[in-house]
């Protein structure tokens, strides 16, 4: 297998060449080289974060521990993260995917950021150690797809009706209306709010509201003019993006410039 790595900022950067491994999942590998350690904020985004730790130590807040790894679900609100001297891997799952990898255990991780032994148990241990004893970026990947393969494969899945107005929602940068996505698949709107936030874990209004502002908070702290933000995204305006932006991080988009900038987000301040 080809793996293909980078190098800034003192971090390694690992990826497996011919992703997606499977619709909703991407693996990428990381190594703190240079020994800088990791502050970073995890922001809303339409999906939710395994990271897998193989080595140096990782905090949630930065003071309970986690041996394991971490797991973010959807429309997780700020909650900082810190490590030191970390190798990881980080499993990011669409919820479709999600759904099947944590076996439904999705609406519960809405919003949290939660240690990966208190889903897996055992079996995250093993597979850190597995993952761990061995320095090769391709026998990790190797054992992680198994792992998933496994767990796709096996557990159960979300509906088609559900999935379909997920898909929907990304398509359109979740600007769909979901009454119109619930029309198409002929269910009724208060059964598609009731199933949709069961195995995604947030309302279709919700998960819009993610979907649409995962972009624009690339676009603002890349400087892009935030009126610009909220014309290029389909907000009503400024203020609409503000509200959003406000609600969903808490941060205003002048904050969250600044706080990008005024940090060494070389070492990942934002996730």
């Amino acid at each position: 297998m080809v793996l293909r790595a980078e190098q800034g900022g003192g971090w390694e950067v690992v990826r497996p060449a011919g992703q997606p491994e499977y619709d909703g999942v991407e693996l990428v590998g990381y190594h703190d080289r240079a020994g800088q350690g990791l502050d970073m904020r995890v922001l809303p985004e339409p999906g939710l974060t395994i990271v897998l730790v193989l080595d140096g130590e990782l905090w949630i807040d930065p003071t309970r521990p986690v041996a394991a790894g971490i797991v973010s679900g959807v429309g997780v609100n700020s909650v900082r993260v810190c490590g030191r001297d970390v190798a990881c891997v980080d499993i990011h799952l669409s919820p479709l995917a999600a759904y099947s990898v944590l076996d439904g255990a999705v609406a519960e991780l809405a919003g949290t950021v939660v240690s990966f032994e208190d889903l897996w148990g055992s079996e995250a241990r093993r597979l850190r150690a597995a993952l761990a004893g061995t320095g090769r970026w391709e026998e990790r990947f190797g054992e992680l797809r198994a792992a998933l393969a496994d767990r796709l494969h096996t557990n159960r899945s979300v509906d088609p009706e559900v999935a379909f107005v997920w898909r929907g929602l990304v398509a359109s940068g979740g600007r769909r209306r979901t009454g119109a996505l619930a029309a198409e698949t002929g269910w009724s709107r208060k059964r598609l709010w009731s199933r949709f936030t069961a195995q995604i874990g947030v309302t279709p209004k919700r998960a819009a509201m993610i979907v649409r502002l995962a972009p624009a908070i690339e676009a603002i702290v890349a400087g892009t003019a935030f009126s610009e933000v909220a014309a290029r995204f389909g907000y009503a305006d400024q203020s609409h993006l503000t509200r959003d932006l406000r609600e969903l991080a808490g941060f205003t988009p002048a904050a969250l410039y600044r706080a990008w900038h005024e940090s060494d987000h070389d070492s990942g301040t934002f996730v």
